[in-house]
C-alpha cells in the first residue's frame, strides 16, 4: 500500500479516493524553504518547512481548471510543534477557516462548498522556531481527494540580455511557477531579437508551449512593460518555428505546427507589444506541453542567488533582519484605532509588508510585495530597492447605506534605507525621532521613551528603522 493510499485510509476513504480523477495541480509553491511537494506524499513524517520565522510563510496551491472543494485537512510533522494557519480561497481569507490550530492529528477545515482556482495556506503563528506543514489533503463533498502535482524536468536557462538588477528580473524566473515574477530583456530597444535558451537535462518532445505574456504582477504592471506578440521557438540549433501571442493577461496555449523534440530549446521574441510606460519586454511563466499535457522546468537559479545573496549579506545589518517577520512598534495612541504593520525580507529576493489599520467608520488593508535587492549592505544605513506591487482595500461603514470597498492594485517600491537601532547609537537615534515626530510619520514613533520602549528596550528587541517611498517606520521583535 502507498504512503498516500494508507493516509487517505487513515482519513476514512483509500482506494475509493484514488479510483476518482485526480485533481492536477499547475502550481505548489512555498513562499520560502524547501519540501512543497512532500505534503502530498502521504507521509507525515516529512514536510515543507519555510526558511527563518515561519510566521507568514505559506504555500499556494493554484489548479490546472477550476474545482469544486468543501475542504482542506492539514496536519503538522511527525514531531514538530503545533501551528496555527488560515486559508486563502481565490486570494480571500476564508472566516471559517482562519487562525487555526494545527498540529500531529488531521484537522479539517471546512467551508461552504464553492469553485477554487487556488488555495493559499499560511502560517500564522508557530510555537517553535522550526515549523513543518507534514500533509495537505483536499475535501470534495467531505470526502479526499487524489492529488496530482506538477509534472516536472530539470535545466538551466540563460538569456540574451537581463534588465539590471538581475536579480528582479532573471530568467529563472519564468519556470518558478510564480505569475508576479518574470524575465526582462535589458536591451536599449523594445526587445526585438532577444531570446533565452532552455538547456534540458535529457531531450523531451513537445506539441506546444504554455505561456503568461507580459508582466502579471498586476495590470498596472502588465499594461506598462511591453509584451511579446511574436515568439521563435527552435529545438537544438534547428530551424525556428513562428508562433503568433496575444495580447492579454492568463495563460495561453501556443500550438505548435508539429511536434518538436530537443534538449537545447531556443525561444526569440520576433515582435513585440509597447509598453504604455516601460520599453522593457517581459515573459511572466512558460510550462512546456508534451503528450501528456504541462510540463514544468526545475532550475537551480532560485538556489545559486538565494546562496549569493546569503553570503553577500555577512557581517551586516541586513543579515540580523532578513527571514524574520518584524512587527510595527508603536500601536495607535487613539483606543477606537487600530493598526497591524509587519515586514518581512526573505534571502530568496522576495518581500512583504502588511498593513492593516481603521476604526469604527473605516478600515484599511494593504499588502506590499515583489522583490527585494541589495544596493548597499554596510552600515548603519544599508540600503535596498523595492521592485512590487501594492494592494491596497478601503471599506467605509454608514449606518444608512451601502458598504463601500474600493480595491487598488499599483506598481510600488522604489530605495529602501535600513538602520538597526543599535547601530545607530542612541543620539542619532533620538535625532532621528524627533525629526519624524514633527512629520507625517509621527505615529510610527509615538511610542519610543514610554514605557516599555526606551532606547534599551528596543535594542533589546532587536528593532530598527527603515525609511523610504514604499515604507517609513519603526520595527521590532514580539
Amino acid at each position: 500500500m502507498s504512503r498516500r493510499l494508507a493516509f487517505l485510509t487513515a482519513l476514512g476513504l483509500g482506494s475509493a479516493a484514488l479510483a476518482a480523477d485526480p485533481i492536477t495541480l499547475q502550481t505548489l509553491t512555498p513562499t520560502s524553504g524547501t519540501g512543497a511537494e512532500l505534503l502530498l506524499d502521504g507521509n507525515p513524517a516529512t514536510g515543507w518547512s519555510p526558511e527563518g520565522d515561519p510566521a507568514e510563510e505559506g504555500v499556494l496551491l493554484r489548479f490546472e481548471k477550476p474545482v469544486s472543494l468543501d475542504g482542506v485537512v492539514l496536519r503538522t510533522c511527525t514531531g514538530t510543534p503545533e501551528l496555527t494557519a488560515s486559508l486563502y480561497l481565490n486570494g480571500a481569507e476564508e472566516a471559517s477557516a482562519s487562525s487555526q490550530k494545527i498540529g500531529a492529528e488531521e484537522k479539517a477545515l471546512k467551508f461552504n462548498k464553492r469553485e477554487l482556482r487556488s488555495i493559499f495556506v499560511r502560517v500564522r503563528l508557530a510555537s517553535g522556531a522550526k515549523a513543518c506543514l507534514g500533509e495537505i489533503v483536499l475535501l470534495q463533498g467531505g470526502k479526499p481527494q487524489p492529488v496530482k502535482a506538477p509534472r516536472m524536468v530539470s535545466g538551466r536557462v540563460e538569456a540574451s540580455s537581463v534588465l539590471t538588477p538581475a536579480d528582479a528580473y532573471h530568467p529563472g524566473f519564468l519556470f518558478d511557477s510564480r505569475l508576479d515574477f518574470g524575465w526582462a530583456e535589458g536591451s536599449k530597444g523594445p526587445g526585438t531579437g532577444e531570446s533565452f535558451t532552455l538547456t534540458l537535462d535529457a531531450p523531451v518532445e513537445i506539441t506546444a508551449l504554455e505561456l503568461w505574456n507580459g508582466y502579471q504582477r498586476s495590470d498596472d504592471h502588465f499594461q506598462k512593460n511591453a509584451r511579446a506578440k511574436k515568439l521563435a521557438v527552435s529545438a537544438d540549433g534547428g530551424a525556428p518555428v513562428s508562433l503568433d501571442v496575444k495580447d492579454a493577461s492568463g495563460v495561453q496555449t501556443l500550438k505548435l505546427p508539429a511536434p518538436m523534440k530537443g534538449r537545447v530549446w531556443k525561444v526569440s521574441v520576433e515582435q513585440v507589444y509597447p509598453g504604455k510606460r516601460y520599453p522593457d519586454m517581459v515573459l511572466s511563466e512558460l510550462r512546456l506541453v508534451d503528450a501528456q499535457g504541462p510540463l514544468g522546468v526545475r532550475t537551480p537559479d532560485g538556489d545559486e542567488r538565494k546562496h549569493a545573496l546569503e553570503a553577500g549579506l555577512k557581517g551586516s545589518p541586513l543579515a540580523k533582519v532578513a527571514n524574520q517577520r518584524w512587527l510595527g512598534r508603536c500601536a495607535p495612541s487613539d483606543a477606537e484605532a487600530r493598526s497591524d504593520r509587519q515586514l518581512k525580507l526573505r534571502t530568496n529576493n522576495t518581500f512583504v509588508f502588511y498593513d492593516n489599520s481603521g476604526d469604527e467608520a473605516s478600515s484599511m488593508s494593504e499588502v506590499l510585495d515583489g522583490a527585494w535587492v541589495v544596493k548597499n549592505a554596510s552600515g548603519p544605513w544599508a540600503t535596498v530597492e523595492l521592485f512590487g506591487r501594492r494592494h491596497r482595500s478601503e471599506t467605509n461603514w454608514d449606518p444608512y447605506a451601502d458598504t463601500a470597498t474600493k480595491d487598488t492594485v499599483r506598481i510600488a517600491g522604489g530605495k529602501l534605507e535600513v538602520a538597526r537601532v543599535a547601530d545607530l547609537g542612541r543620539q542619532e537615534f533620538e535625532k532621528l525621532v524627533a525629526e519624524w515626530s514633527k512629520g507625517t510619520q509621527s505615529a510610527k514613533v509615538e511610542c519610543v521613551g514610554k514605557e516599555g520602549n526606551s532606547y534599551e528596550d528596543l535594542v533589546k528587541s532587536n528593532a530598527f528603522v527603515v525609511r523610504g517611498t514604499a515604507v517609513t517606520d519603526l520595527f521590532a521583535s514580539e
